[in-house]
């Protein structure tokens, strides 16, 4: 079974689908291994110029696009960013990621971001919607298999403890970002659990 991970970033989903036995392949336009500690075979390319046609064979294709232009924190600290959110930029990756899946046809597909990302993009309704952890609610599309998603509970996006010690991610302002985007492997091995059970219940054995 073969997962491609678009938007990868420091490799929350491939960890995940690498677990449950998949082979995986991690895209992203930094160098992902290098910057971000990314474990898994990568190509580093920028997805608006990536052709579906090229990737046909996976399995499952997820994709997390950038967040930041439709974050609700944009509208609040927006401002003092060096580029303000811009949704329109955003939707860019957005429709370049479904277009890539649409011709790619993989089995399996699976578009993450926050939950406002559904302001922006109403035509097309998510699969499904929750929190993850203790940030941010998130949607999904795709055509993956529902199942009852359990929130982790391990990490906190930002706050302090009771004696005043930071708990946040958002610490390390080299990583920060990249933190906070990064899905929590509970959320990722549950979704690799439930798309090995679908592509092994239908698959053809000669």
């Amino acid at each position: 079974m073969k997962l491609l991970d678009c938007f990868c970033g420091m490799g929350g989903v491939s960890d995940g689908f690498a677990l449950e036995g998949f082979d995986v392949t991690g895209i992203d336009i930094v160098d992902a291994p290098k910057m971000l500690g990314y474990k898994h075979h990568f190509i580093q390319a920028d997805m608006l110029s990536l052709k579906g046609e090229h990737f046909k064979g996976f399995d499952v294709i997820w994709g997390s696009p950038p967040c930041r232009d439709f974050s609700p924190l944009g509208r609040i600290y927006g401002k003092y960013w060096k580029n303000p959110p811009s949704p329109e930029k955003g939707l860019e990756f957005v429709r370049a990621f479904l277009t890539f899946v649409h011709v790619a046809k993989p089995k399996i597909w699976i578009m993450e971001n926050v939950a406002n990302l559904k302001n922006f993009l109403p035509l097309l309704k998510p699969r499904a919607e929750t929190i993850i952890d203790y940030g941010k609610r998130h949607v999904f599309y795709g055509n993956f298999p529902l199942f009852l998603m359990t929130r982790d509970r391990t990490r906190k996006t930002r706050g302090r403890t009771s004696t005043g010690r930071d708990t946040s991610i958002w610490k390390d302002k080299k990583l920060g970002s990249w933190m906070s985007a990064k899905i929590p492997l509970a959320c990722s091995q549950a979704f690799a659990r439930v798309c090995k059970e679908s592509l092994l219940s239908t698959a053809t054995y000669v």
